[in-house]
């Protein structure tokens, strides 16, 4: 067994929903689990032209043709597709071609002259960006309900409703199944599935796993205002404009009243602690923790703790939403940050290096893993440990140059030679 697992566990569970694409997803994972690096970049890339060309097929309503990977990838790069696939999977799609593309050519000189080395590392983090592609893949346009690789995509096909568990919906006689139940119950009629999967959308594009579905919102108004608040709180606005967006999330769902659950209670905590940071929302934040295994919330919680001064608290929080989600990167994120500032430096490297594993695209990981590594190199220092002090100090620059390579600007400066 190999650090490969639990991702090769994770795309073995997503394989049977992705119809023509399971013959290259198991071979995949043989290889993977037989340390065959090169082939598992090489199957990835060929699973990707695949995702690609059916969405062309069925979003773009085009016929792909003989395009290659990266021109079927820059179709949905140019400005009359944006938004079809979330810039965060865009991301992730470029990661797999590219580690696709070095393990696809030859680029030694002579026949005695060394290839391509493909080593682990590699392997994670291409494989990393692949699951987070089917992820995103399965939740947008596949059902649990229909034949793998028949699914149709979620705007032109409303999915099956889901049912907590203990209230599943039996068949009627002769194969009719009910179209919906009572709102009281908390389930979604056929009609409200649409939308539950466009807040679900919110979710990913986030960054984040939605809650789960027995703490989920289920009614048609409160689904149409999680969806016109949901963008004014996302990550994607720029930054000097989120206090001003989330103010006005914030006067939307306030309006809402006292029926919101957790889910909803969330989203009122989170436009708080973006509008009123000196004075967020403790008890819409309180609501939302009361749903178990609700990791999204944990994080926030733990981020409120940190703005609050309640450092102790962050921390349990944060944990807490890591344990809950083993692909949630932000939670590693902010225990990193947290815990550069609270000294304790090889912690904070523990959990950043993780997060960057998770999430190898985003520049701000790399940048403060890039700080937490110069705090070891002064510690070193102090220590009179002068091989440990060069090490960290070259693990820093790498990890802002890789920053400064992601567009972050602070990393500039700190890539210079």
């Amino acid at each position: 067994m190999t650090e490969l697992e639990p991702l090769l566990n994770r795309i073995e569970q997503l394989t049977p929903h992705f119809g023509r694409a399971q013959e290259d997803l198991v071979a995949l994972i043989t290889r993977g689990r037989n340390r065959d690096y090169k082939g598992v970049l090489q199957n990835a890339r060929l699973v990707l032209e695949m995702l690609l060309r059916s969405l062309i097929t069925t979003e773009l309503k085009q016929t792909p043709g003989k395009a290659t990977l990266d021109e079927l990838l820059n179709k949905f790069r140019q400005q009359a597709h944006a938004g079809l696939i979330p810039t965060h999977v865009l991301a992730h799609m470029g990661t797999v071609q590219a580690w696709g593309n070095l393990s696809a050519h030859d680029h030694a000189g002579g026949l005695h002259d060394s290839g391509v080395k493909v080593d682990l590392q590699e392997a994670m983090t291409s494989l990393n960006s692949l699951a987070a592609i089917l992820t995103w893949y399965k939740e947008r346009y596949l059902q649990e309900s229909v034949a793998p690789g028949t699914a149709a995509p979620a705007a032109r096909q409303a999915p099956a409703a889901r049912v907590p568990s203990g209230r599943r919906l039996a068949l009627l006689g002769g194969g009719v199944a009910l179209a919906a139940l009572a709102s009281g119950l908390g389930v979604l009629a056929y009609g409200d599935s649409s939308l539950r999967r466009e807040v679900n959308a919110l979710y990913v594009e986030n960054g984040e796993p939605p809650p789960p579905v027995d703490c989920q919102e289920s009614d048609s108004e409160a689904l149409q205002l999680l969806l016109e608040a949901g963008p004014k709180l996302s990550e994607r606005v720029p930054k000097d404009s989120q206090a001003e967006e989330a103010r006005a999330a914030l006067a939307l769902l306030r309006a809402r009243g006292r029926k919101w659950g957790p889910e909803g209670s969330f989203h009122v905590a989170r436009a708080s602690l973006l509008a009123e940071r000196d004075n967020p929302d403790t008890a819409a934040m309180n609501e939302a923790s009361l749903c178990p295994g609700f990791a999204a919330a944990e994080n926030l919680a733990g981020r409120m703790a940190v703005a609050t001064g309640h450092w102790k608290d962050a921390e349990q929080h944060l944990v807490r939403a890591a344990e809950l989600d083993a692909r949630f990167w932000k939670p590693r994120f902010n225990l990193g940050f947290l815990l550069v500032r609270l000294q304790r430096v090889e912690d904070a490297v523990q959990w950043l290096e993780r997060a960057v594993v998770l999430a190898p695209e985003v520049a701000e990981i790399h940048l403060e893993l890039g700080d937490a590594y110069a705090k070891r190199a002064e510690v070193a220092e102090s220590s009179g440990q002068v091989h440990d002090v060069n090490a960290a100090r070259n693990l820093a620059r790498s990890s802002w140059c890789r920053a400064k390579a992601l567009g972050h600007p602070k990393a500039t400066a700190l890539c210079a030679p």
